[in-house]
Protein backbone atom coordinates (compact mmCIF):
# COMPACT_ATOMS: atom_id res chain seq x y z
CA UNK A 1 0.00 0.00 0.00
CA UNK A 2 1.39 3.30 -0.88
CA UNK A 3 1.65 5.12 2.58
CA UNK A 4 0.38 8.59 1.25
CA UNK A 5 0.19 12.09 3.35
CA UNK A 6 -2.46 13.32 1.37
CA UNK A 7 -5.41 12.89 -1.62
CA UNK A 8 -6.99 14.85 -3.25
CA UNK A 9 -10.34 13.45 -5.03
CA UNK A 10 -11.58 16.07 -7.69
CA UNK A 11 -14.78 14.54 -8.78
CA UNK A 12 -17.80 14.00 -6.10
CA UNK A 13 -17.93 10.20 -6.17
CA UNK A 14 -14.34 10.20 -5.83
CA UNK A 15 -14.71 12.33 -2.58
CA UNK A 16 -17.00 10.05 -0.97
CA UNK A 17 -15.09 6.90 -2.04
CA UNK A 18 -12.34 8.22 -0.21
CA UNK A 19 -14.29 9.35 2.97
CA UNK A 20 -15.70 6.11 2.80
CA UNK A 21 -12.90 4.20 2.59
CA UNK A 22 -10.03 6.58 4.76
CA UNK A 23 -10.57 7.44 7.73
CA UNK A 24 -6.90 8.67 8.77
CA UNK A 25 -5.30 10.18 5.85
CA UNK A 26 -6.34 13.64 5.45
CA UNK A 27 -8.32 14.10 2.07
CA UNK A 28 -8.30 17.52 0.77
CA UNK A 29 -11.01 18.60 -2.23
CA UNK A 30 -10.16 20.98 -5.34
CA UNK A 31 -13.64 20.93 -6.34
CA UNK A 32 -16.48 19.80 -4.28
CA UNK A 33 -20.28 20.84 -5.00
CA UNK A 34 -22.00 22.11 -1.99
CA UNK A 35 -20.51 19.32 0.94
CA UNK A 36 -23.30 20.55 3.65
CA UNK A 37 -26.32 20.34 1.04
CA UNK A 38 -24.64 16.79 -0.56
CA UNK A 39 -23.88 15.35 3.12
CA UNK A 40 -20.01 15.00 3.41
CA UNK A 41 -19.81 17.53 6.05
CA UNK A 42 -22.15 19.20 8.36
CA UNK A 43 -20.45 22.35 8.67
CA UNK A 44 -17.87 24.47 6.34
CA UNK A 45 -16.20 26.45 9.15
CA UNK A 46 -15.44 23.07 10.93
CA UNK A 47 -16.15 20.10 8.64
CA UNK A 48 -14.41 17.41 10.75
CA UNK A 49 -13.16 13.92 10.60
CA UNK A 50 -10.16 13.97 7.86
CA UNK A 51 -11.89 16.18 4.88
CA UNK A 52 -11.92 19.62 3.52
CA UNK A 53 -11.04 21.73 0.47
CA UNK A 54 -12.86 23.79 -1.86
CA UNK A 55 -16.16 23.83 -2.34
CA UNK A 56 -17.67 24.69 -5.88
CA UNK A 57 -21.13 25.47 -4.26
CA UNK A 58 -22.25 25.20 -8.46
CA UNK A 59 -26.40 24.82 -7.24
CA UNK A 60 -25.24 28.99 -6.72
CA UNK A 61 -24.21 29.75 -9.94
CA UNK A 62 -27.24 28.11 -11.83
CA UNK A 63 -29.48 30.89 -11.69
CA UNK A 64 -26.59 33.79 -13.51
CA UNK A 65 -26.38 31.04 -16.34
CA UNK A 66 -30.33 30.94 -16.86
CA UNK A 67 -30.03 34.89 -16.65
CA UNK A 68 -27.53 34.87 -19.26
CA UNK A 69 -29.89 32.62 -21.75
CA UNK A 70 -32.50 35.50 -21.15
CA UNK A 71 -30.18 38.39 -21.67
CA UNK A 72 -28.80 37.14 -24.76
CA UNK A 73 -31.57 35.07 -26.24
CA UNK A 74 -35.14 37.52 -25.43
CA UNK A 75 -37.18 34.94 -27.05
CA UNK A 76 -36.30 31.82 -25.46
CA UNK A 77 -38.38 29.20 -24.37
CA UNK A 78 -37.07 26.03 -23.31
CA UNK A 79 -33.61 25.11 -22.20
CA UNK A 80 -32.29 22.08 -21.26
CA UNK A 81 -29.87 20.86 -18.89
CA UNK A 82 -27.29 18.33 -19.79
CA UNK A 83 -26.36 15.93 -16.91
CA UNK A 84 -23.87 13.47 -16.16
CA UNK A 85 -26.45 10.52 -14.31
CA UNK A 86 -23.27 8.89 -12.69
CA UNK A 87 -22.72 12.32 -10.19
CA UNK A 88 -25.66 12.30 -8.03
CA UNK A 89 -24.57 15.95 -6.77
CA UNK A 90 -25.81 17.32 -9.56
CA UNK A 91 -29.88 17.20 -8.61
CA UNK A 92 -28.45 20.02 -6.71
CA UNK A 93 -28.29 22.60 -9.87
CA UNK A 94 -30.97 20.49 -10.94
CA UNK A 95 -33.38 21.71 -8.36
CA UNK A 96 -31.60 25.31 -8.43
CA UNK A 97 -31.72 25.87 -12.33
CA UNK A 98 -35.72 24.66 -11.97
CA UNK A 99 -36.25 27.59 -9.60
CA UNK A 100 -34.31 30.43 -11.54
CA UNK A 101 -35.69 29.17 -14.66
CA UNK A 102 -39.68 29.99 -13.17
CA UNK A 103 -38.40 33.40 -12.18
CA UNK A 104 -37.18 34.26 -15.50
CA UNK A 105 -40.46 32.24 -17.78
CA UNK A 106 -38.35 29.52 -18.79
CA UNK A 107 -38.96 25.80 -19.10
CA UNK A 108 -36.37 23.09 -18.16
CA UNK A 109 -36.26 19.38 -19.60
CA UNK A 110 -33.34 17.59 -18.25
CA UNK A 111 -31.39 15.17 -20.18
CA UNK A 112 -29.00 12.75 -18.88
CA UNK A 113 -26.16 10.75 -20.32
CA UNK A 114 -23.96 7.83 -18.34
CA UNK A 115 -20.75 7.83 -20.89
CA UNK A 116 -19.06 10.06 -23.00
CA UNK A 117 -19.96 8.63 -25.89
CA UNK A 118 -23.67 9.32 -25.42
CA UNK A 119 -23.07 13.10 -25.46
CA UNK A 120 -24.06 13.50 -28.76
CA UNK A 121 -27.86 11.28 -27.83
CA UNK A 122 -28.25 14.33 -25.52
CA UNK A 123 -27.63 16.84 -28.10
CA UNK A 124 -29.70 15.03 -30.69
CA UNK A 125 -32.42 15.14 -27.84
CA UNK A 126 -32.59 18.58 -27.33
CA UNK A 127 -33.03 19.13 -30.97
CA UNK A 128 -35.91 17.10 -31.41
CA UNK A 129 -37.49 19.23 -28.49
CA UNK A 130 -35.94 22.22 -29.98
CA UNK A 131 -34.78 23.97 -27.05
CA UNK A 132 -33.68 27.36 -27.48
CA UNK A 133 -30.11 27.08 -25.52
CA UNK A 134 -28.50 24.28 -23.83
CA UNK A 135 -26.71 24.32 -20.52
CA UNK A 136 -23.95 21.33 -19.37
CA UNK A 137 -24.56 21.40 -15.70
CA UNK A 138 -20.98 21.51 -13.70
CA UNK A 139 -19.19 18.57 -13.43
CA UNK A 140 -15.34 16.82 -14.74
CA UNK A 141 -17.02 14.87 -17.47
CA UNK A 142 -18.97 18.02 -18.96
CA UNK A 143 -15.23 19.56 -18.58
CA UNK A 144 -13.26 16.58 -20.02
CA UNK A 145 -15.49 16.67 -23.00
CA UNK A 146 -15.35 20.52 -24.04
CA UNK A 147 -14.30 20.05 -27.24
CA UNK A 148 -17.10 17.49 -28.28
CA UNK A 149 -19.81 19.77 -26.37
CA UNK A 150 -18.72 22.81 -28.20
CA UNK A 151 -18.40 20.92 -31.55
CA UNK A 152 -21.66 19.58 -30.98
CA UNK A 153 -23.24 23.04 -30.23
CA UNK A 154 -21.86 24.58 -33.05
CA UNK A 155 -23.37 21.61 -35.73
CA UNK A 156 -26.59 21.35 -33.65
CA UNK A 157 -26.68 25.56 -34.06
CA UNK A 158 -27.93 25.84 -30.36
CA UNK A 159 -26.39 28.31 -28.32
CA UNK A 160 -24.73 26.61 -24.97
CA UNK A 161 -24.00 28.38 -21.59
CA UNK A 162 -21.77 26.65 -19.33
CA UNK A 163 -19.97 26.62 -15.97
CA UNK A 164 -16.38 26.20 -18.42
CA UNK A 165 -14.24 28.56 -20.57
CA UNK A 166 -12.58 25.65 -21.62
CA UNK A 167 -16.22 24.73 -23.33
CA UNK A 168 -16.55 28.32 -24.70
CA UNK A 169 -13.35 28.05 -26.52
CA UNK A 170 -14.62 25.16 -27.81
CA UNK A 171 -17.15 26.37 -29.61
CA UNK A 172 -20.25 27.44 -26.89
CA UNK A 173 -21.51 30.67 -26.90
CA UNK A 174 -21.04 32.23 -22.88
CA UNK A 175 -19.66 30.36 -19.92
CA UNK A 176 -20.19 31.39 -16.42
CA UNK A 177 -18.24 30.00 -13.12
CA UNK A 178 -15.43 29.88 -10.40
CA UNK A 179 -11.92 30.76 -11.44
CA UNK A 180 -11.03 26.65 -11.29
CA UNK A 181 -7.32 27.17 -11.24
CA UNK A 182 -7.66 29.31 -7.94
CA UNK A 183 -9.49 26.72 -6.35
CA UNK A 184 -6.83 24.58 -6.74
CA UNK A 185 -4.34 27.27 -5.75
CA UNK A 186 -6.05 27.61 -2.34
CA UNK A 187 -6.40 23.70 -2.28
CA UNK A 188 -2.55 23.70 -2.25
CA UNK A 189 -2.98 26.48 0.66
CA UNK A 190 -4.75 23.81 2.81
CA UNK A 191 -2.38 20.70 1.85
CA UNK A 192 0.30 23.01 3.00
CA UNK A 193 -0.98 23.56 6.50
CA UNK A 194 -1.58 20.07 6.95
CA UNK A 195 1.61 19.07 6.08
CA UNK A 196 2.69 21.01 8.78
CA UNK A 197 0.47 19.28 11.42
CA UNK A 198 -2.71 21.22 11.31
CA UNK A 199 -5.63 19.21 11.27
CA UNK A 200 -8.25 18.79 8.09
CA UNK A 201 -11.30 18.73 10.15
CA UNK A 202 -10.38 21.89 11.70
CA UNK A 203 -9.72 23.73 8.39
CA UNK A 204 -12.58 25.83 7.35
CA UNK A 205 -14.13 24.55 3.50
CA UNK A 206 -13.04 27.07 1.32
CA UNK A 207 -15.89 28.94 -1.21
CA UNK A 208 -15.18 30.73 -4.44
CA UNK A 209 -14.34 34.13 -4.75
CA UNK A 210 -13.37 34.93 -8.16
CA UNK A 211 -15.64 34.26 -10.92
CA UNK A 212 -15.17 34.28 -14.71
CA UNK A 213 -17.49 35.11 -17.74
CA UNK A 214 -16.39 34.17 -20.77
CA UNK A 215 -18.01 35.12 -24.34
CA UNK A 216 -17.34 33.36 -28.11
CA UNK A 217 -17.38 36.29 -30.73
CA UNK A 218 -17.03 33.67 -33.11
CA UNK A 219 -19.95 31.30 -32.17
CA UNK A 220 -22.31 34.32 -32.13
CA UNK A 221 -21.85 35.32 -35.34
CA UNK A 222 -22.24 31.87 -36.65
CA UNK A 223 -25.21 31.11 -34.89
CA UNK A 224 -26.81 34.86 -35.60
CA UNK A 225 -26.68 35.43 -32.03
CA UNK A 226 -26.20 39.16 -30.68
CA UNK A 227 -24.89 39.15 -27.52
CA UNK A 228 -25.73 42.66 -25.84
CA UNK A 229 -23.01 45.26 -24.32
CA UNK A 230 -24.05 44.84 -20.92
CA UNK A 231 -23.21 41.26 -20.80
CA UNK A 232 -19.62 42.09 -23.11
CA UNK A 233 -18.58 44.89 -20.57
CA UNK A 234 -18.87 42.08 -17.71
CA UNK A 235 -16.74 39.64 -19.86
CA UNK A 236 -13.76 38.61 -18.30
CA UNK A 237 -12.34 36.85 -21.27
CA UNK A 238 -13.84 37.46 -24.22
CA UNK A 239 -12.83 34.71 -27.89
CA UNK A 240 -12.90 36.80 -30.76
Amino acid sequence: MLEVDVIMPATPPAIYAAKSALSCIPIVFPLGSDPVETGLVCNLQRPGANVTGMATMSRLQSQPRLALVRECLPNAKRVALIRHSANPALELQVEASKAAAAELALEVIVLDFAVADEIEKAFEAANEQQVDAILPLSDPMALGNAARIGALSLRGRIPLVSPFREITDAGGLLSYGPDLSMLFRRSAVLVDKILQGAKPGDLPIGKPSDFELGANLQTALALNVTIPASVLSRATYVRR
